[in-house]
């Protein structure tokens, strides 16, 4: 911290004033000895205080010259910036260059801060030559407060006693005299200014006392209760005092005004209640105008960046907020933000406004406590910035077994085994439009006493007849037994409770088990049964410390061949080649004219073509109430239809789904290249999309490869020259060598569902390069059988300057004198940057010349001879 308090009451840096004496809403009592960290002193009967360390580089008890207090700006000129990076949108015009603040009323009535310059008798009065500084350091307090508002979207200002100034308004700062050791310690000073009449209720006294017996101390009532009602709130006069060496600092985003952190104290802040307290009178959650090592009994912990050492409250969830999260701590107790010494703070009236969210906020609600097993419900409220939506909402449990009715919706139903009463947290985490999130959490507690009795239903097929009664199945086909557990009292389903089921036929003698099974959210335990005879099944719940024990309940399962209808549908009815169609119906079964659930029967999806070929789309199986769903792609119009195969369950039945076009989509192809005009081999680069046109509807084709072609311009077959793959847009690229003037293209070749596509390009050129070669021999003149090396370069050049010609063939020929032909000796090729060596052993003086013969795209060219005398 750049600039740290000198002075500290009991849970600030400032005095407390026993409430013991004054008729103050829940009075408390204070100990004889005064509380809190350090050796502390009482300063008024009641009230504590205690000296700080000092800021590094300030000596509090050194005199300060007039010259050099009047150099200092106070808060407010530098912290622009930093108001910005915190999302602090404002005009550079609100810094601090003036002393104006807003005007209010009369600049009398009502809640206001006094200002004053306090000097003692005898001493050198210095209000005229500091008044100015006094008014500019007033504005720049008033600077801290407003942008802290801005910081959670309100408008606070500093309520002044204030007189008129330049057509607006400066803080009034009274020029008081004391008597001679009033400045001694603080209760000497509040003693002296109280008998000169300061004693206002409706007054906060910000003095600067031209003393250096300490550095800023101020008063704070410990009261955390939310209502204008708080003791901080105009029911006492307060005091705050700052002494001369620490007058009109905080000019910079990373210290802060001595002036406004005194004030917020006599505000009402930091109570020993708040989340991030030292108990010691201010907060340990760095950085901001009220956090730091006061000798509390928590350590200092960086949370908020040191740009945040100018304003109030780190995260905004201790002492100052003008729209506190909802639920949190300041939205149920005392708010600084909300004192009537603020414009625009008491109710939201006064000038102000209540201020809007800034940050994404929750508050989190569960219906405690619930029973094991049954549903409670949850609900989230958010609290969105302005021109924001919610985007999610996640419900969870720290109980693995707790299930959600609707785990995505702002209120839900929470609902836990009924075996476990142990318990859980229950978080809500929040979305919004920009990505920003909120994780709320609550407690979900359970209740627990006398077994509470449950009723058990049993079910088969989707049948529940009367207790004992008789269900239809299909002979030999799966089909669902459920057990129904219901508790008695709250006509609720219960979760989690084990379920037993036996079965008996008549060829048994005693019953068998048929399954066991766990209650859903639903109160439904349900296991899967078979049955070609007449079976008696049966299902109870055992006694638990919460439930009684259920049941048994019964029923008798008469199975059946079951006759079957068979609906389906096919949605769309035209569609493009590979797009989906959903195919959809539902199977009906009855035994002896009783409806059964058709539930787990496979059926099969076909299409018929025009020409009567029969193509299989798939198989699906029906749902627990006998309806089905399936999505195909098919690649061939025809006749959609759905077929259930005989068997000893069910008899056959079919479903024609109606037509079914299926059409291609179209395959747009662009091209582009670039240069057009190179030398020959040379790359150029071929780009372009590939793209599924169907209707309406572009999409990209990914993964496709695209060749590029030339058609020479002389005529003659088309070259392939390359090939691109195309990405997940669609789009590909690719570099390839031009070695064929023409016109250039691309192609798609057709593949299933999707047609081929070609695309002319335009006309590209592979101009021929002109060579140049030089040469030179390592001598002149050789003994006979010694060597000689021969050295040099290749360059081509193409409408502009000449480049290396690199992997180009040399040939190296020899003439003897006299001689009338040459004779070739050696074929070096070029290196990547153009040049050649080679080492030869003259046999006769004559001379060596170095030649590129004339290829494809290359002219020839020879570099001068060169004669080596051999002897």
């Amino acid at each position: 911290m750049a600039l740290r308090r000198l002075f500290l009451s009991f849970a600030l840096g400032t005095l407390l004033v026993g409430w013991a004496a004054l008729a103050v809403p829940h009075a408390h009592h204070y100990p004889p000895r005064c509380p809190g960290a350090g050796e502390l002193s009482l300063v008024l009967p009641g009230a504590c205080a205690h000296d700080d360390v000092a800021p590094p580089g300030v000596d509090p008890h050194q005199p300060v010259p007039t010259a050099l207090l009047r150099q200092r700006d106070g808060a407010g000129v530098q912290a622009y910036e930093a108001a910005e990076q915190l999302g602090v949108a404002a005009p550079q015009s609100v810094n601090v260059a003036t002393p104006a603040v807003p005007c209010d009323g009369d600049g009398t009535s009502g809640y206001r801060v006094q200002a004053m310059y306090v000097v003692e008798a005898g001493s050198t009065n210095r209000y005229a030559a500091l008044q100015a500084s006094f008014r500019l350091w007033a504005a720049g307090v008033d600077d801290v407060i407003n942008r802290s508002a801005a910081l959670t979207g309100g408008v606070r200002h500093v309520r002044y006693v204030t007189e008129p100034s330049g057509g607006g308004c400066v803080a009034k700062v009274l020029n008081v005299t004391v008597p001679n050791g009033s400045l001694s310690s603080f209760g000497a000073t509040i003693s002296a200014v109280q008998a000169l009449g300061y004693t206002d209720p409706a007054r906060k006294y910000l003095m600067w006392t031209d003393a250096t017996a300490l550095c800023g101390v101020a008063t704070l009532y410990p009261g955390d209760g939310e209502s204008q009602a708080n003791p901080n709130n105009g029911f006492y006069p307060q005091y705050a005092r700052i002494d001369s060496g620490c007058w009109g600092f905080g000019d910079g985003a990373r210290d802060h005004s001595v002036e406004a952190h005194e004030l917020l104290h006599t505000l009402g802040g930091v109570q020993d209640s708040a989340p991030h307290s030292t108990h010691a009178g201010h907060c340990w959650d760095e950085s901001d105008t009220m956090c730091y090592a006061d000798g509390g009994n928590h350590a200092m912990v960086q949370v908020c960046p040191s740009e945040r050492e100018y304003f109030y409250d780190c995260s905004n969830d201790d002492y100052f907020s003008t729209y506190p999260d909802p639920g949190s701590y300041l939205d149920g107790h005392w708010n600084a933000a909300d004192s009537r010494f603020l414009i625009g703070g008491g109710d939201g009236t006064g000038g102000g406004s209540a201020g809007t969210p800034t940050v994404l906020g929750a508050t989190i609600a569960v219906n405690n406590p619930a029973v094991p097993g049954l549903a409670t419900q949850a609900s989230v409220a958010p609290s969105l910035p302005a021109g924001r939506t919610l985007a999610s909402v996640t419900w969870k449990s720290t109980r693995a077994d707790c299930t959600f009715s609707a785990p995505t919706e702002l209120q839900t139903e929470v609902t836990c085994n009924a075996t476990s009463a142990a318990a859980a947290t229950v978080t809500a985490t929040l979305v919004d439009s920009t990505g920003a999130t909120k994780a709320v959490a609550s407690p979900l507690t359970f209740a627990t006493g006398t077994a509470r009795p449950v009723t058990v239903a049993l079910s088969a097929a989707g049948q529940t007849p009367a207790n004992g009664g008789s269900a239809a199945v299909c002979s030999g086909a799966p089909f669902a037994l459920a057990a129904t557990v219901v508790d008695d009292a709250s006509g609720q389903p219960v979760k989690g409770l084990a379920a037993t089921f036996t079965k008996k036929t008549e060829a048994m003698t005693s019953a068998v088990a048929a399954g066991t099974a766990t209650t859903t959210a639903e109160g439904t335990a349900s296991t899967s049964q078979t049955a070609t005879v007449s079976t008696t099944y049966k299902a109870q719940t055992s006694a638990g410390t919460v439930y009684a024990a259920g049941g048994p309940a019964a029923l008798v399962a008469v199975p059946a061949k079951c006759a079957t209808s068979l609906t389906a549908a096919a949605d769309p009815a035209s569609v493009y080649y590979g797009d989906p169609v959903t195919v959809s119906g539902r199977l009906t079964a009855t035994s002896a004219g009783t409806p059964v659930a058709a539930a787990g029967v496979s059926l099969a999806v076909r299409l018929t073509t025009g020409d009567g070929k029969v193509l299989s789309l798939g198989t699906v199986k029906t749902g627990a109430d006998g309806s089905y769903s399936l999505a195909v792609k098919p690649t061939a119009s025809g006749t959609v239809s759905v077929a259930l195969t005989a068997s000893t369950s069910y008899a056959a039945a079919t479903a024609t789904a109606g037509s079914l076009t299926v059409r291609l989509p179209e395959t747009a192809l662009t091209g582009a290249v670039s240069p057009t005009d190179v030398g020959y081999g040379t790359s150029v680069e071929v780009t372009g999309t590939l793209q599924r046109v169907a209707g309406g509807s572009t999409t990209p084709l990914a993964g496709k490869t695209v060749g590029i072609l030339v058609a020479p311009a002389g005529g003659g077959a088309t070259v392939k020259i390359g090939s691109a793959t195309t990405t997940a847009t669609g789009a590909f690229t690719t570099l390839v060598p031009l070695r064929v003037s023409g016109t250039l293209s691309v192609s798609f070749t057709a593949v299933a569902g999707q047609p081929g596509a070609t695309v002319e390009v335009g006309p590209v050129k592979a101009g021929t390069w002109t060579t140049a070669v030089t040469a030179s021999a390592s001598a002149a003149t050789v003994p006979s059988g010694g060597t000689v090396t021969l050295s040099g370069t290749v360059t081509k050049a193409y409408g502009a300057a000449p480049v290396p010609a690199g992997a180009v063939k040399v040939s190296i020929y020899f003439k003897a004198d006299g001689a009338s032909t040459r004779t070739l000796v050696a074929s070096p090729t070029t290196a990547a940057n153009g040049t050649f060596s080679q080492r030869v052993t003259p046999k006769a003086t004559g001379t060596w010349t170095a030649v590129v013969g004339e290829v494809a795209g290359y002219t020839g060219s020879s570099a001068t001879p060169l004669t080596v005398h051999v002897g």
